[in-house]
């Protein structure tokens, strides 16, 4: 991440359950061990409502999708990238971002991108929703933000690259410990992971869906409150991938979260017929 001047939280509660058909039972109570090795997508849609009182009035401006942005191009700096970025904005819906294969970090990267592999010991326990720490799945992708009023002169800001991990320190003020961190120019966490809505068929296919809250770390660089639901998103792996895609026409911030929510209950896309849902 980088700056360019001049251009109440519901209790947590944990349930299971099998539908098949219209019928629904018990969950078994040992917990599937869930990994991201058969890849897949992070979608994200971003309240533009909700970013605004952030850095004197915060919009995305571009998105450089996985061909776009890629990292192992050298013309693809974090500097390239920022100098790209205008005072226009665009819809902060559908912004697909990549996860990547298992396995050593790319290598070579372009000057400032900092992109990571997903880690062999990645894992989600679907009963308690809780993760590995210092494992991550990593994910390819760039957002690019633009400030009019801020410093006062109007400021561009970049991040991607991100990264999906999990502490249980985090677990305070409502969060569930899973967060996203930037790692271009360097490594932040800059939004944070809530009501959790978890869909699985297999240890290889599942989808997690839920908030995006804005990081304190976040919050203080762009000098507003912390842990506000900015957006939402829908992590999708083998034929869960591409969950979380919404009406490309923008809707209140209140409907299309809704929405996401009731659709991630539902499943979307390619969603096997048999499956089992956890809400954290």
């Amino acid at each position: 991440m980088k700056i360019n001047k001049n251009c109440g939280y519901p209790a947590l509660a944990v349930r299971a359950m099998l539908a098949i058909g219209l019928g629904m039972a018990s969950a078994s109570a040992e917990a599937t061990i869930l990994n991201a090795s058969s890849g897949g997508t992070f979608t994200m849609n971003l309240d533009r409502n909700a970013l605004a009182p952030y850095a004197g009035g915060y919009f995305l401006s571009t998105f450089w999708d996985a061909a776009a942005s890629a990292a192992d191009n050298p013309a693809n700096t974090g500097d390239h990238l920022l100098s790209q970025l205008n005072s226009t904005e665009i819809s902060g819906l559908n912004q697909a971002f990549e996860l990547t294969a298992i396995g050593s970090d790319p290598s070579p990267q372009a000057s400032q991108r900092y992109v990571k592999a997903t880690s062999t010991d990645f894992a989600i326990d679907t009963i308690m929703l809780a993760g590995v720490a210092g494992a991550q799945v990593g994910m390819t992708g760039v957002q690019g933000f633009y400030a009019p009023n801020w410093p006062p002169s109007g400021a561009g800001l970049v991040n991607g690259d991100f990264s999906l991990r999990y502490d249980a320190d985090r677990q305070t003020l409502g969060r569930t410990g899973w967060y996203l961190a930037n790692n271009i120019y360097f490594t932040m966490a800059v939004y944070d992971l809530n009501n959790l809505s978890l869909n699985f068929t297999n240890a290889e296919n599942w989808q997690l869906s839920g908030d995006l809250l804005m990081s304190p770390e976040n919050a203080g660089m762009l000098q507003g409150v912390q842990l506000i639901d900015v957006g939402n998103f829908c992590l999708g792996t083998g034929a869960y991938a591409g969950c979380g895609q919404v009406a490309a026409v923008p809707l209140p911030a209140a409907v299309w979260l809704f929405g996401s929510g009731l659709l991630a209950f539902i499943g979307i896309g390619r969603r096997p017929y048999l499956s089992r849902s956890v809400t954290l």
